[in-house]
């Protein structure tokens, strides 16, 4: 009976792969991502060293999986910056893999900007990616980030913030020790905020990195307030589903991708508001 059991695992992926891939690709067709993407493609033609974690496990549906993610990112990325009224900019990406969003907004804004970047995060092996593409990347915590006497015009962080303990700590010290008012936050999108910590769910053996585990995993209206706390307001937001909005599948598809993965991911623009953090009279700063 194992060989079967074996065979009908395997045959469940396939088709679960299959699913996915189709529900992605209309996605992208239907939220108007289809030429983004493919630009993507000729700017950064390799992405399979984007995640520590996922270098030995990259495959096509990973690669349309991510580039439809990082498609929704640059455009959100491109509406913050539209009304910058500047020619050079600094752009600080925080929880930075490998510089690959960087690569990506310098060359979507050749010939409207100068695009100068630096990229944070707390995993070596990250800084050693970004640095052997030639770009600028420091070594620490999202939390501990500081950047004396440089004008910061944007700040980025793409799937970091529920990788922290303390998200409101990090929203709270970059209001008030940065020059930065604007920033760009992408999430993973949920319904009904939870507790991740899915490797203690599983009882995960061997090492854990922050780049693996979801700490804080809230809903958009749980993020927008946590922000305004700690002095961010949102100005603009959008949600990126990984399936078509289809009235007659909508509940399949939404069942089906919180089952497996995630329904989408929530991105927003954020502006530094200071009046409601400020009344607070206790901060860890």
């Amino acid at each position: 009976m194992q060989p079967q059991r074996s065979n009908a695992g395997r045959y469940a992926r396939k088709v679960a792969k299959k699913i996915s891939s189709i529900s992605i690709s209309m996605a992208i067709k239907q939220q108007g991502l289809s030429d983004t993407v493919a630009r993507l493609r000729e700017i950064v033609p390799d992405i399979s060293h984007q995640e520590s974690s996922e270098q030995a496990s990259f495959n096509d549906y990973l690669e349309l999986k991510r580039r439809s993610l990082q498609s929704f990112q640059c455009t959100l990325m491109l509406k913050a910056i539209k009304d910058i009224n500047k020619h050079s900019l600094m752009v600080v990406d925080i929880g930075d893999s490998a510089g690959t969003h960087m690569l990506y907004l310098k060359a979507l804004t050749t010939g409207i900007f100068d695009v100068d970047t630096v990229s944070v995060n707390l995993d070596p092996r990250a800084i050693e990616k970004i640095r052997a593409r030639g770009m600028t990347a420091m070594l620490c915590r999202a939390e501990d980030f500081s950047m004396d006497n440089r004008g910061v015009d944007l700040f980025t962080s793409f799937q970091m913030v529920e990788h922290l303990h303390n998200p409101a700590l990090f929203f709270r010290r970059l209001a008030i020790k940065s020059s930065g008012n604007r920033m760009v936050v992408t999430v993973p999108y949920l319904k009904k905020s939870r507790v991740g910590l899915h490797h203690v769910r599983l009882c995960t053996q061997g090492k854990v990195y922050a780049e693996d585990e979801h700490i804080f995993e809230l809903c958009p209206e749980d993020w927008s307030l946590l922000m305004l706390h700690a002095g961010w307001r949102v100005v603009y937001d959008d949600i990126y589903f990984q399936y078509p909005r289809l009235p007659f599948f909508n509940p399949f598809l939404s069942w089906y991708w919180r089952k497996t993965d995630y329904e989408g991911f929530w991105g927003c623009i954020i502006e530094k508001d200071t009046s409601l953090s400020d009344r607070y009279q206790d901060w860890e700063d």
